[in-house]
């Protein structure tokens, strides 16, 4: 019998890294067809409801819980699990662009137009389509899609600002600036960005500073006091306490591996993890390096935040089908590549997150060197105010009455 080719053996286990996914897939299609349509948009209900709210001016509701909570659960039931606004101010500029629909077209709108432009950034940097579709089909884009997450959005920023800087650096600064929307995945960029290009940085501080200002503008500076003052601290509360677990126990962190160790030590080793990951980012050109250390930089990540690593994964790969694997390095990727997908039926591989993120930066280093970025112009063609008073209307398509304003 003929052996098969490294590339059909490659198509079958792309195959077969997806089945856990279907599974959970089916659950959540099943949950819509149950009536659960609360509990099957998953955090694309939080997308939803903070660019409802804030479209209709009600952004205020987001920072109290019990106002939050309410007017969710006056939608889709008291059984609706429990929910958090965790975005700052300029991510509601985006989200209020999808509140005019209804909460499924809101959230898959926003999914395929987030795809889509990671199909974009990765053509603009010049990778090729086989390696697109598996990094858009991988175990944690579908993940992200399920959870209805803004991984894919964010894999285009952060990679397409590490990727196409040597070739568009102004460019990159844009996407890098943008995805201050979820600061806590871009803390390795700025002094990378630095380094390597400063025009990069000066357009990647430029426009960051322009989508905090266009969000102060949109929604006053009410949003902006009640981010610092209650999103920030209860989102460092879910870190250090545990709770809700709803959002602690998917924490796939340096920080939540260490957590048996006690809250202290588990800061430190998070904090030193932090600071070794952006001094290694500042000196290294290696995209794939970038990617891996953004991940291992965030005390705050889940599953579906490894999609800028899966892409990292696939270009290891392709690299290694070219040039051959170091021994060990294809399980290494598989597990890299699979982990996401699993975790949902499997918490303890969360453990494991941060070994394999270690692990990748050496697979990395064997990747090869971006070559010198300058900051000279990209060639020609280069791609809440208060609450108020006034009843909260019902969403499109729902057939719940206006609630009232809370006291």
């Amino acid at each position: 019998m003929p052996s098969r080719s490294p590339r059909f053996i490659v198509i079958l286990l792309l195959a077969l890294c997806v089945l856990p996914s279907l599974g959970e897939a089916a659950a959540v299609i099943w949950g819509q067809a149950h009536g659960y349509t609360g509990k099957a948009l998953r955090d694309g209900l939080d997308f939803w409801a903070g660019g409802f709210l804030a479209l209709h001016g009600r952004a205020a509701i987001l920072f109290d819980s019990a106002a939050y909570n309410g007017f969710l659960r006056g939608l889709y039931g008291a059984k609706l699990p429990f929910h958090m606004w965790s975005y700052p101010p300029n991510y509601l500029l985006l989200a209020s662009g999808f509140g005019w629909l209804s909460p499924w077209p809101a959230v898959l709108a926003f999914d395929a137009l987030s795809l889509g432009l990671l199909v974009l950034v990765l053509r603009l940097a010049r990778l090729g389509w086989p390696l697109i579709a598996a990094v858009a089909v991988s175990p944690t884009s579908l993940e992200n899609l399920l959870e209805g997450q803004n991984a894919a959005l964010l894999t285009a920023l952060i990679g397409g600002a590490v990727l196409l800087l040597p070739v568009r650096p102004r460019l990159a600064g844009v996407l890098a600036g943008l995805a201050s929307i979820k600061p806590q995945l871009g803390i390795t960029l700025p002094l990378f960005l630095l380094r390597r290009s400063p025009a990069a940085f000066a357009t990647a501080s430029l426009a960051a500073i322009a989508l905090a200002g266009a969000s102060l503008a949109a929604f006053g500076p009410a949003t902006w006091r009640a981010f610092l003052t209650v999103t920030s601290p209860a989102m460092t509360g879910v870190l250090l306490t545990g709770k809700p677990p709803e959002f602690a126990g998917g924490l796939i962190s340096v920080f939540a591996a260490c957590r048996a160790l006690g809250t202290h030590a588990a800061l430190i080793i998070q904090a030193a993890a932090t600071i070794a990951a952006i001094g290694a980012a500042a000196a290294t050109r290696n995209p794939v390096t970038v990617l891996i250390l953004a991940a291992i930089a965030s005390p705050y990540l889940h599953d579906y935040d490894l999609l800028g690593v899966a892409l990292a994964v696939a270009l290891i790969a392709q690299s290694g089908m070219k040039h051959g694997f170091a021994p060990g390095e294809p399980i290494l990727l598989f597990l890299a590549w699979f982990g996401p997908g699993a975790l949902p039926w499997s918490p303890q591989f969360a453990h494991l997150t941060p070994l394999i993120l270690l692990l990748l930066l050496a697979s990395a280093a064997r990747y090869g060197r971006l070559n010198p970025c300058d900051s000279s112009p990209a060639k020609p063609g280069s791609p809440a105010s208060s609450a108020g008073r006034s009843p909260i209307p019902a969403p499109p398509a729902s057939t719940a009455p206006g609630l009232p304003a809370t006291e």
